[in-house]
C-alpha cells in the first residue's frame, strides 16, 4: 500500500517537534496505535487530527494534503521532479498563472444568459475555470509557504478573512 503524503507530513511534524507516539497521543486525547496507524497510513487522518496540527504547529500542509486525500482532488504540495524546491520558482509560477487569468478573464462575459449559447463564448469559460485551478493551487501553495517560512499563523489569517467578508455582509 502506497503511503499517503499526509500521513508522512504528520509523521515528520511530529519528529521535528521532538515529540512521540505516546506523548502526541496523550495530546490529542487518542491512543498511541491509533497515532501510529494514521502515521501508517492504515487510518485516514480524520478532522481532529488536521485542525490540531494547524492549531499547534501552524502546518495547513497536513491538513491540504489530507483534504486532498479524502476527496480525491485539490491542493497539493509540488513534490515532483520538475518541481523546484525554491520559493522563487512557486512565485514565478503563480504570477505567470494571475497574469494569465487576467487576460482570460477580460474575454469571458459571465453575465450573459446560460440559455443564450450564442452570447457565451464556452471554450473561453472552460479556459478561465482551467487558468482560475491553477491559480487557487498556486496562491494556496503561496500562502502555505510564506506562512510556515515567515511564521505567520494561517489560521489567523483565515479567521481575519472571514471576519472581513462578515463585516462587508458577503457571508452569513
Amino acid at each position: 500500500m502506497k503511503k499517503s503524503k499526509a500521513a508522512r507530513m504528520m509523521k515528520e511534524t511530529r519528529v521535528r517537534s521532538g515529540k512521540t507516539q505516546q506523548q502526541l497521543a496523550v495530546d490529542m486525547f487518542q491512543s498511541r496505535e491509533y497515532i501510529s496507524k494514521q502515521e501508517c497510513g492504515k487510518r485516514k487522518i480524520p478532522q481532529v487530527s488536521t485542525k490540531y496540527f494547524v492549531e499547534k504547529y501552524n502546518n495547513p500542509w497536513l491538513a491540504l494534503e489530507a483534504v486532498n486525500e479524502y476527496v480525491g482532488w485539490g491542493i497539493s504540495r509540488l513534490d515532483g521532479p520538475a518541481a523546484q524546491k525554491d520559493n522563487l520558482h512557486l512565485q514565478i509560477l503563480l504570477e505567470d498563472g494571475l497574469q494569465r487569468a487576467i487576460k482570460v478573464l477580460g474575454n469571458v462575459n459571465l453575465t450573459a444568459k446560460l440559455n443564450d449559447m450564442n452570447s457565451i463564448k464556452i471554450d473561453d469559460v472552460r479556459k478561465s475555470a482551467e487558468i482560475m485551478t491553477s491559480v487557487i493551487h498556486f496562491s494556496t501553495l503561496y500562502l502555505a509557504t510564506v506562512c510556515e517560512d515567515y511564521e505567520i499563523n494561517w489560521q489567523k489569517l483565515w479567521k481575519d478573512h472571514h471576519q472581513t467578508l462578515y463585516s462587508k455582509r458577503l457571508l452569513n
